[in-house]
């Protein structure tokens, strides 16, 4: 297992105003899953190639167990890639494209049958080396390329959204087969993906990105119940943000006064949010409670998801079922409850 440090990594593309990377800084422990969540163009792939030697920074320095790889070229660094596609070679046979790497290294080929077989048992493959990569579906494309990336026993495993390309239900039995792999074989692990659901499943510790800079670094429960900032929340889908006078336990907002759970905290401009299931709908006035005009209802299966003006303030609540039913248009009042109010920087 192998402990990875990003220092002060920097990063500018030739013509681009802006860095990708600005004084990045990331440490990863040893058999640790860490997931890196942002926008397309935030820096995730970016700062996965600099790891790999694809790319090289500009400034900073990565380390593997306290030592320097910035000087090692891409095959020497122990790092592998797992890609959104398998790019399996066509002309080989499952059993040598996962031994590729092995060959290139000059294992025996007894060896590579041992390893390539060790592997495919660990991905729910066994005996699959002499299907040919047309004769696989997407799943088993990106099994066999987990496999082929395992197989060396690699220090860091890189894994650059590699299940966005499958459907629903293979993308969620991947994420299960991949985790638990990657526990069992305690490898060190940097997950790049944009996809929210993904990063709470599989991840250790989540990194939001932004612009090339670390917004919010949490347990997936801590940053999905309670982000730091409202960058961090907006990141974990929440949308509803109030902003006023705080004193002696209250709220006090242009939409009205509401009761907060921080009682202790210091007096003065405060922003607090909320998630949107944590919200609920009712007709009649009551704590904590703001007048509203239902805009939109859309049923979502396990959910129904409205939005409701409040003055202004365009809320977003979703009511699990069975739930009341509020037509376009209804009268209603938004129950914002104290204990699931928190604080934004």
């Amino acid at each position: 297992m192998t402990n990875v440090n990003l220092i002060a990594l920097t990063k500018t593309y030739p013509g681009q105003p802006h860095a990708v990377l600005q004084d990045f800084s990331l440490a990863v422990a040893a058999g640790e899953l860490v997931t890196l969540l942002g926008a397309s163009g935030s820096g995730k792939s970016t700062l996965l190639k600099l790891i790999a030697g694809l790319e090289q920074p500009d400034a900073g320095d990565i380390q593997f167990d306290g030592a320097s790889i910035r000087p090692l070229p891409p095959h020497r660094r122990g790092a592998v890639f797992m890609f959104q596609k398998s790019y399996l070679f066509p002309f080989l046979n499952v059993g040598d494209n996962i031994g590729f790497g092995l060959k290139v290294q000059g294992a025996s080929a007894h060896h590579i049958r041992g390893e390539v077989a060790r592997v495919l048992h660990l991905i729910g493959l066994p005996g699959s080396e002499r299907r040919q990569p047309g004769q696989l579906s997407g799943g088993e494309q990106q099994r066999v390329a987990l496999a082929r990336a395992l197989v060396t026993n690699p220090k860091l495993l890189l894994l650059d959204e590699p299940l966005s390309s499958l459907d629903t239900e293979v993308r969620l039995n991947l994420q299960a087969a991949i985790r638990a792999i990657q526990r069992e074989l305690g490898i060190t692990t940097v997950l790049v993906t944009h996809d929210l659901g993904e990063a709470m499943a599989m991840s250790d510790r989540l990194a939001l990105l932004s612009h090339g800079r670390i917004v919010a670094l949490d347990r997936p429960e801590v940053l999905f119940h309670r982000p730091p900032s409202q960058a961090a929340a907006q990141f974990m889908g929440v949308s509803t943000f109030l902003t006023g006078r705080q004193s002696a336990g209250c709220l006090e907002t242009p939409h009205g006064r509401l009761q907060v759970a921080c009682a202790a905290a210091q007096a003065g401009a405060a922003t607090y949010a909320i998630r949107p299931e944590h919200i609920r709908l009712q007709k009649a006035a009551g704590e904590n409670a703001l007048a509203g005009c239902v805009l939109d209802c859309v049923f979502r299966g396990e959910y129904v998801e409205y939005q409701v003006a409040v003055a202004d303030l365009d809320v977003r609540v979703r009511m699990p079922m069975p739930a009341p039913r509020y037509e376009r248009g209804a009268q209603v009042y938004v129950r914002l409850p104290a204990e699931h109010l928190f604080a934004v920087a």
